[in-house]
């Protein structure tokens, strides 16, 4: 992807021409994956990103997600990770489109769907709900085995299961619940939880916009008052007018055009921010968020 950004200097207008394509293929390491920095150990998270950026990068990502999927069908962080977790939605996602990786990605999708976040239920299940104003019982996504479900995993691992081809999994309509249930009630998500004891925690941009682009994905419409809420109100539309960093906008334009909402500011200050060699950040994966909030 090419984008040519209008900067002025000295009151002249110069179009420069940054090429994010070229960053993220010069970026690649030698094991096919990509890091968070240029020469960085490989992620599961970025390589996956880049992927999703760039459909018709090379097998060489490809054959990086297969090499190290682990035998329960998950993936860890990375290479080095021991026990599968919240990344194996990234890489389900990544090989979603590629017909060779089919066996893989189901393998994965089936183990998003044997694994869920700690449940609580009977009468911890009523104390949490009168203490913390949430359902306890609800199963999510953790990141994780053996932790609480949180907004962050769980939307991602609905996109990923719906990516499959499964978007009436029961697991799936439990996750839109658990979001809901999660929700701020002014609007937006944070990494879990609306409340503590009788204060109401502020919405985050980047789980708010991920929890938006799951609930876009299972065909909630702009209808729904929360969804509303969350869009709207004082919450992304308005945080994203406000942000400043290149993570904050590539993650709020990306689910407010998902949702046709008019992002031309936000966009141009996104742009403006990008680097000469085509990187936001000199990071791989705030790069691949960007370049996919442009489309």
């Amino acid at each position: 992807m090419t984008l040519f950004i209008l900067t002025f200097q000295n009151g002249r207008g110069t179009l420069l021409a940054m090429n994010a394509n070229d960053f993220l293929l010069q970026a690649q390491n030698a094991d096919g994956g990509w890091g968070y920095r240029v020469g960085a150990m490989s992620y599961v998270e970025p390589t996956a990103a880049v992927m999703l950026a760039l459909p018709n990068s090379s097998s060489r990502a490809r054959d990086f997600l297969l090499s190290i999927q682990r035998s329960d069908g998950g993936w860890g962080i990375a290479a080095i990770d021991p026990e599968s977790g919240w990344m194996t939605a990234w890489a389900v996602r990544a090989l979603a489109v590629i017909p060779e990786a089919r066996d893989a990605m189901m393998r994965g999708a089936n183990w998003l769907i044997d694994h869920a976040g700690l449940v609580v239920t009977g009468d911890d299940r009523e104390q949490i709900k009168q203490r913390f104003k949430i359902d306890a019982a609800l199963r999510g996504w953790s990141w994780q085995i053996g932790d609480a479900s949180w907004v962050h995993p769980t939307a991602l691992a609905i996109l990923a299961l719906i990516e499959t081809g499964q978007p009436n999994h029961p697991r799936v309509q439990e996750g839109v619940q658990y979001l809901f249930d999660r929700a701020v009630p002014s609007g937006g998500w944070n990494i879990g939880n609306p409340w503590m004891l009788d204060k109401q925690l502020p919405a985050t941009i980047q789980d708010t916009a991920v929890a938006l682009l799951a609930l876009r994905a299972v065909n909630v419409t702009s209808d729904d008052g929360r969804v509303t809420r969350a869009v709207h109100a004082e919450r992304l539309r308005d945080a994203v007018a406000r942000a400043q960093t290149p993570a904050e906008l590539a993650w709020g334009v990306y689910a407010l055009k998902r949702w046709n909402v008019d992002v031309v500011d936000a966009l141009r200050r996104l742009n403006t921010l990008q680097k000469a060699n085509g990187s936001w950040n000199e990071n791989p994966f705030i790069t691949a968020i960007a370049m996919t909030s442009q489309k």
